[in-house]
């Protein structure tokens, strides 16, 4: 997908008619338009994903005044304003023109908001004539699902909810369509109806035992579908509740007031999480020592017995040992020596054998005895050892039980301060944390039982299914029906496999870029990671040992900026690797990058860095910037790589003076202007 241009009509800020050229090329992708705070940045960003999916972003306020206000309060009563975005663009080699248009009868001054906005999406052939495409919508998702558009089109101060738990499975579904597997995703979702319409003919048809053995089945089946149900709810409650937390502690943490106790209850909480680690550890260790050496312990009174009873046989030369008289006997009493020779009574070999008789059995007794009276002290000294051993694993873990209580009064009683504050909004913050808390807790208890009950009807939907393959059927027709189920089975399961192949490989293609690009931008050796769940985490080495460090909000923004350069780098290249699903197209997973407010709250090091990185993230990119973030060392790295630049112009109804100006390449263009009837902005594009 490659942008041509955006034109809005009416659409919040913009008055009238405002039209952009975005066409870019290989060498320089970048459009750079500028714009004061208030100007229409995030209204610029937001014009994208309306006119794409007809939604706005939560961040854009009073969402119903899509019309400018200016326009609407000077239109007549009865009238109709027209509110429209157009885009022009190609993917796969097609040119599209897509406008979504709203007209809004205006009764009152109350604007009645955008509910159904008309979406007309016309093909452009090379002579320039248009045709309209049938299903619009349909058409936009297959080119871009809205599932995937956060990551290229963002505003880079929210940038940073990519790392926060709260996303983490919306992420890991988004990477699923760009894997482009939504084809085995269908089938997996269809194969078990398959499965179930199979197995109601061995039900039928299959005989008294096949069809209790298949309704067990079944009711195994459904009841698996109903904890299924409960843990995914669960897991998606505990990821809400822990954002909510999160945020709640967030505000405890910037409160002037109580802000020193909660980074004092943040520092003991995450003492007293090691220090339960370090108690697990602990009892772990003293439970392992206990399973394998603690017999030990009753071996006192043994140990002595035996040397007492080895002892007196040794004194008998009676002590088992490995060499035994009776061998030598047998070979006197076969008169066959061990090599075959004869052993006649009188000779000299039979002579020979019989003096070996009294030899071997002292020897015999004499080795035993050495090798017990050499494993009887050891066992004593191992009986002391267990004793110290067990002393100062105990001890380690009383230390850590008193380590955990000390942290947990700790922490208690630096929630009870915030508990009982005097200020309303601390308390009250409080007692949403303890709430959520308890919330958490309950969920986290409940996915734990979903998940054992799940286990548990697994392994009996296991052992029904081979109680039913070994089952006599009295139907051919169900012996068949069976025998395909199994088959079903089977290839649901195959299916599942390749699902999740396809999910790791993109998982380590994702971390290894993601790596190599913050890298590039980070002035700091951590090395972000990128777990199971697509989770995003920093972590240095510390003396060969990975640790996980906390991540500013900086760190933030930089490894989400760095986890869009991965996605859009891998949907690039999805395509060309001639997957299963079909030979794509030209262009196909190649997507522009709208960014707004790319540098956030980055320092001028960063800045710097990132701006170096944006021109390689995409084959186009659109940056949305204001003066103080975008001028310096951003529009020197950016200048030479820009093919589209301009700003816009806010218009002011300010009653005081708030005019400024934009200086770029030594030439001073109108950033706010005052003296306006109403607020509006106009866009102006400067030759580049």
């Amino acid at each position: 997908m490659r942008l041509h241009y955006i034109e809005l009509a009416n659409f919040r800020q913009f008055k009238g008619i405002q039209r952009m050229n975005l066409a870019s090329n290989a060498s320089k992708p970048v459009s750079l338009f500028f714009g004061a705070n208030g100007s229409g940045k995030t209204t610029l960003l937001n014009a994208f994903t309306w006119a794409l999916y007809g939604s706005l972003s939560e961040d854009v306020e009073v969402q119903d005044r899509m019309a400018t206000d200016i326009v609407w309060r000077s239109a007549a009563t009865g009238s109709v304003v027209t509110v429209s975005v157009e885009l022009g663009f190609d993917h796969g080699g097609q040119a599209y023109r897509l406008i979504r248009q709203a007209d809004l009868l205006k009764e009152s001054d109350d604007q009645p908001g955008v509910l159904n906005p008309a979406l007309i999406l016309s093909t452009i052939d090379s002579s320039g004539m248009s045709s309209e495409v049938r299903a619009p919508q349909e058409m936009i998702s297959s080119i871009l699902p809205e599932g995937i558009s956060r990551f290229f089109f963002f505003n880079g101060e929210r940038i940073e909810k990519l790392v926060q738990k709260g996303s983490y499975s919306e992420i890991q579904q988004d990477i699923k369509a760009l894997l482009n597997i939504k084809h085995v995703e269908r089938a997996i979702e269809h194969l078990p109806k398959v499965s179930r319409k199979l197995s109601a003919a061995v039900k039928d048809r299959g005989g008294d035992v096949a069809s209790e053995l298949q309704g067990k089945i079944d009711e195994a089946e459904d009841e698996q579908q109903t904890h299924q149900d409960v843990l995914t709810s669960a897991e998606r409650e505990l990821e809400t509740y822990r954002t909510e937390r999160d945020a709640v502690i967030e505000l405890l943490g910037k409160h002037e007031s109580v802000s020193h106790i909660q980074r004092e209850r943040d520092s003991a909480e995450d003492e007293l999480s090691r220090a339960r680690s370090d108690r697990e550890s602990a009892k772990a260790g003293l439970g392992s020592h206990m399973a394998t050496r603690g017999f030990l312990a009753f071996t006192d009174d043994i140990v002595a017995e035996t040397a007492k009873v080895a002892t007196s046989l040794y004194r008998k030369g009676a002590l088992p040992a490995p060499l035994k008289r009776e061998f030598v006997d047998k070979l006197l009493d076969d008169d066959q020596c061990i090599c075959g020779a004869p052993l006649v009574t009188g000779s000299s070999s039979r002579q020979h054998v019989e003096e070996w008789r009294q030899r071997a059995g002292l020897q015999a007794v004499e080795t035993a005895w050495q090798e017990l009276n050499g494993k009887l002290p050891e066992m004593r000294s191992a009986r002391d050892d267990l004793r110290a051993t067990l002393t100062d694993l105990t001890s380690r873990v009383d230390d850590a039980n008193e380590n955990v209580n000390r942290l947990e009064v700790k922490v208690s009683e630096l929630s009870g301060q915030l508990a009982n504050s005097e200020l309303e909004d601390v308390q009250a913050l409080e007692s949403k944390r303890v709430d959520l808390d308890r919330r958490i807790e309950r969920c986290v208890s409940t996915a734990s039982v979903a998940r054992s009950r799940l286990q548990d009807l697994t392994a009996r939907q296991d052992s029904l299914r081979k109680q039913l393959d070994q089952a006599e059927l009295k139907d051919e027709h169900a012996s068949k029906a069976r025998d395909r189920a199994d088959l079903v089975r089977g290839v649901q399961r195959a299916l599942e496999e390749i699902r999740e192949i396809r999910s790791a490989e993109m998982r380590e293609r994702l971390e290894k870029e993601l790596q190599t690009i913050f890298s590039g931008i980070s002035v700091k050796p951590y090395i972000p990671r990128l777990n199971a769940d697509f989770e995003l985490s920093l972590y240095q080495d510390v003396d060969g040992v990975e640790m996980e460090v906390p991540k500013s909000t900086g760190e933030n923004q930089i490894l989400s900026v760095s986890f869009v350069a991965a996605v859009s780098k891998l949907a690039r290249e999805i395509p060309s690797e001639g997957r299963a699903e079909g030979d794509a197209s030209d262009g196909a997973g190649s997507y522009p990058i709208v960014m707004d407010a790319a540098f956030g709250s980055l320092d001028r090091n960063y800045q710097k860095e990132v701006a170096r990185a944006l021109a390689r993230m995409a084959p186009q990119l659109v940056v949305l910037v204001s003066k103080s973030q975008g001028l310096g060392d951003v529009i020197k790295e950016l200048r030479s790589h820009v093919s589209n630049l301009g700003v816009v112009v806010m218009n002011s109804s300010s009653l005081r003076n708030v005019s400024e100006e934009l200086e770029i390449d030594g030439k001073n263009y109108n950033y706010i202007l005052s003296g306006a009837e109403s607020n509006y902005s106009l866009f102006e594009e400067i030759d580049s």
